[in-house]
């Protein structure tokens, strides 16, 4: 048997939907034939003219858009339901939260907006393009003309980008440095603090989902910015107060050890500001900085020893020829005596040496 043949009395589905649709079309034939007959070709014309002008600028049955069954209703009053029907979807209340702040929005108001006007239009159009026969299976054998439409809704991305975008201006925060504030005499660390800085390009995108329906609320996506310089970095802070004559050293923000010092003479001044220690040096040998000036009666350096200079520590500032060093001349301490300089008793400079780290902030300041 071929496999176009069947077994006696076996129906394939084409055939048997071949036969209802024959069926069918006899049926309206058959009907048409007794309107003839009962009614006459007049009477069935006419009464299907009269069933379609009362349909006239209206739809036929079996239009359906958005799920609306809109028979019998006008393009307007159609609009009308439809827009009504998927006005909800297009208000639904979307709350965007960040960190307990948070700002309420709709879908259309961010743009979103349905293709109801042309849907509706193109229903209308499949209704009027009904023939003759359609209509007479309509009056006569309750047909419908089997349309039914969706309403697409578009949802754009500017909408939701913009709204993200000014949620970033009100929260992004660039991060804040611990600083070093010296402005009463005495040093007080200022609090690092992180900064923010919003995802616009992921909460843009959790947004559109949440306009789609999948949720009512959008966390805004956001990267934590530390700072560069945290309140660890100043552990260690030395504290030069000329008019006290004083040297300070602070510890985790707290003064831990103090020493009298001998600051600058008023011609050689010692420099004011912040700065940090570069270098330690054990049993410096002393070179001298002015061998035209200031220092034009002594030798070019000085090794070692009880004689040097510098004593037997130095620790270096950043300042330029500007260190913390020993001295054999103790009553020179509390004075105003260096060439810039800050002296200190050899046993107090040793103490400090055997403290201080590389790196750690000097604040040297005229007040106090």
């Amino acid at each position: 048997m071929s496999t176009e043949e069947k077994t006696q009395g076996e129906v394939s589905p084409d055939s048997s939907k071949t036969r209802r649709r024959v069926g069918k079309r006899a049926v309206v034939i058959v009907a048409v034939v007794l309107g003839v007959l009962g009614l006459g070709a007049a009477g069935v014309a006419y009464a299907t003219y009269d069933y379609s002008s009362q349909y006239e600028g209206k739809f036929l049955p079996g239009i359906s858009v958005a799920g609306i069954d809109v028979a019998g209703m006008t393009s307007e009053e159609a609009l009308r339901a439809v827009k009504t029907e998927i006005g909800p979807q297009l208000d639904r209340e979307i709350t965007v939260r960040f960190k307990g702040r948070g700002w309420t929005t709709s879908p259309r108001e961010l743009g979103a907006h349905g293709n109801a006007q042309s849907t509706v239009a193109a229903a209308m159009e499949a209704s009027k393009r009904a023939s003759f026969m359609d209509k007479v299976g309509i009056r006569f054998l309750d047909e419908q003309l089997d349309f039914e439409r969706n309403v697409a809704i578009t949802y754009p991305k500017k909408g939701a980008r913009d709204l993200v975008q000014k949620i970033a201006g009100k929260v992004d925060a660039e991060p804040v440095d611990a600083a070093l504030d010296y402005s009463t005499g005495w040093v007080e660390i200022t609090e690092a603090k992180s900064g923010i800085e919003v995802n616009q390009g992921k909460s843009s995108w959790q947004l559109r989902q949440a306009l789609r329906g999948e949720s009512d609320r959008v966390d805004i996506a956001y990267e934590t910015l530390k700072p560069e310089v945290t309140g660890d970095d100043f552990d260690q802070v030395l504290l030069v107060r000329h008019g006290e004559r004083r040297l300070y050293l602070y510890e985790n923000g707290k003064i831990a050890r103090s020493w009298t010092v001998a600051v600058g003479q008023p011609n050689y001044p010692t420099p004011t500001g912040v700065y940090s220690v570069t270098e330690l040096r054990y049993m410096p040998t002393w070179v001298n900085p002015a061998p035209d000036g200031w220092g034009s009666s002594m030798p070019a350096e000085i090794g070692p020893g009880v004689s040097n200079p510098l004593g037997v520590r130095a620790i270096n500032w950043s300042a330029p020829a500007i260190r913390f060093h020993g001295t054999e001349n103790l009553s020179s301490l509390g004075t105003a005596a260096s060439h810039g300089c800050v002296r200190m008793s050899n046993d107090d400079v040793v103490e400090l040496y055997d403290t201080i780290e590389v790196g750690a902030s000097i604040v040297s300041t005229t007040l106090g």
